[in-house]
């Protein structure tokens, strides 16, 4: 299922080479990392809101890179609300992190993400790419509003977020802060919760393009399916 040595995994090239397909809001912290023999495909954030779509969406690609001379696919994805439930292909290993959400992978590490849900349970995180290409509270509440009017869309963004009780903005190096800095005082501010800047690392992503792929990582056979259980002792 995974934990194998790159040496038993890619038999046919010493730098094989890769397919990275992973979400929009990291593309600035996987392309860091591009090494001449790693290609990349960027998916739009919106697809987390509807998981069963995730899943599709990505199959069409691993399938389409399946004629490829590619020696493996790497997954910018977690289990993402069991989005990637059923993904497989059927000529490449799959690379994939063994985490739940993207957030460990701008953390550096699934020890630190403990951490911060250990010390802090009710953080929203942001990063620059989330605030450019996700979602925000306020971007939220915008939405909300052009569907809803102000005073019930803020009504349910409140309920959305009253277990929250932090903005952490997560710093991951590739880029100045600001204005990403204000937008996430900003949110705050309208929660009336407080902010915190996080030092992110980039870690998680150098091992997630590069290797080495150990106790962090799933790598699926061909054929093999992403099964939630691979995810649940985490």
């Amino acid at each position: 299922m995974g934990e194998l040595p790159l040496k038993n995994t890619f038999k046919k090239a010493y730098h094989p080479k890769l397919l990275v397909l992973a979400c929009a809001v990291m593309e600035r912290e996987i392309r860091s990392f591009q090494n001449g023999k790693v290609e990349f495909k960027f998916f739009d954030y919106d697809l987390h809101r509807t998981p069963e779509n995730m899943s599709k969406a990505l199959q069409v690609e691993i399938d389409q890179a399946s004629g490829e001379n590619y020696d493996g696919i790497i997954l910018g994805y977690g289990l993402c609300s069991n989005g990637i439930v059923g993904v497989h292909s059927q000529n490449q290993p799959l690379i994939i992190p063994r985490i739940h959400d993207c957030i460990t992978l701008f953390l550096g590490s699934s020890e630190s993400y403990r951490n911060q849900s250990t010390e802090h349970p009710g953080t929203y995180y942001l990063t620059p790419g989330w605030i450019e290409k996700g979602q925000t509270p306020l971007s939220k509440y915008e939405t909300y509003t052009r569907s809803y009017g102000e005073e019930i869309a803020k009504w349910v963004l409140h309920e959305e977020m009253k277990h929250y009780t932090r903005i952490a903005l997560i710093d991951t190096g590739v880029c100045p802060l600001e204005p990403y800095r204000k937008i996430a005082c900003q949110n705050a501010e309208f929660l009336g919760i407080s902010y915190e800047e996080l030092k992110g690392s980039p870690t998680f992503f150098r091992e997630l393009v590069s290797g080495p792929w150990m106790k962090d990582f799933l790598i699926l056979v061909e054929r093999q399916s992403v099964e939630q259980e691979m995810f649940l002792d985490l």
